[in-house]
């Protein structure tokens, strides 16, 4: 650990748990981590899925010209895997790298120079940052989308994704196996060549693409909004009870 990061440790973290009575985390992937770390009562740590927004006031926007077939990637934080992505592409058959592009959304504001002109490939198009009604439109558009992340406390993009009918390329750590469930395909997000393998299958391969889409649509409702807000609301006003 760097010493930016011990800092925010001692002076943030462990100062914040230490005060909470109750925490609600997204994950059980994260409520291990935190049994792992903290002295922290099991009882009083409890798990809340996300639920999934219905974007009923989110007008979708027109897709960007010239993307044609296109892998989305949500997010160009170093964790997300974005470089390696972009490596094991490039292992792909010359006729799927001239086929697809690999469209890139959100910022990269943790990556080092030289990884951000790693990103400038020909076949990378940066999008930056994207609204929701565009978001949508690119889930809804892109042969697969990209969630090799290396750690994350939930992965919402993955069920939006599923919602929207677009196959997942997702790592095999920490809490993506939780919450996709058996609705993607799963790569090591540290070995650029299982990368690469995955991403030619769930490219190409049509039958096992079209059954991840329907179990998709059926893991999509364990993500309900309105039984997570009500679960919230439960915890909270017991600790007002109390």
């Amino acid at each position: 650990m760097d010493k930016d990061s011990k800092f925010i440790w001692k002076h943030y973290i462990y100062p914040k748990i230490a005060a909470c009575t109750q925490i609600i985390c997204f994950c059980e992937h994260v409520k291990s981590d935190i049994l792992k770390t903290f002295a922290f009562p099991k009882e009083r740590i409890h798990v809340i899925y996300h639920g999934l927004r219905a974007y009923r006031d989110v007008k979708k926007e027109a897709l960007p010209p010239h993307l044609g077939e296109f892998i989305l990637a949500v997010g160009q934080a170093k964790r997300k895997n974005v470089l390696r992505l972009i490596e094991a592409f490039m292992l792909l058959p010359q006729d799927l790298q001239r086929r697809f592009k690999v469209v890139l959304t959100g910022t990269h504001n943790d990556l080092s120079v030289e990884e951000r002109c790693y990103c400038q490939q020909d076949f990378v198009i940066n999008l930056g940052y994207v609204s929701d009604g565009l978001l949508q439109t690119l889930y809804a558009h892109a042969h697969l989308l990209w969630w090799g992340s290396l750690a994350e406390g939930f992965g919402l993009p993955m069920v939006e994704a599923m919602q929207a009918q677009c196959v997942v390329l997702s790592s095999n750590v920490s809490c993506m196996p939780e919450i996709l469930g058996d609705a993607g395909i799963y790569c090591d997000p540290y070995n650029v060549q299982d990368i690469a393998k995955q991403l030619e299958v769930a490219l190409t391969h049509e039958a096992l693409r079209q059954e991840c889409v329907q179990k998709g649509l059926e893991r999509v409702k364990y993500f309900n909004f309105e039984e997570s807000m009500q679960k919230h609301l439960a915890i909270v006003e017991a600790m007002l009870e109390a």
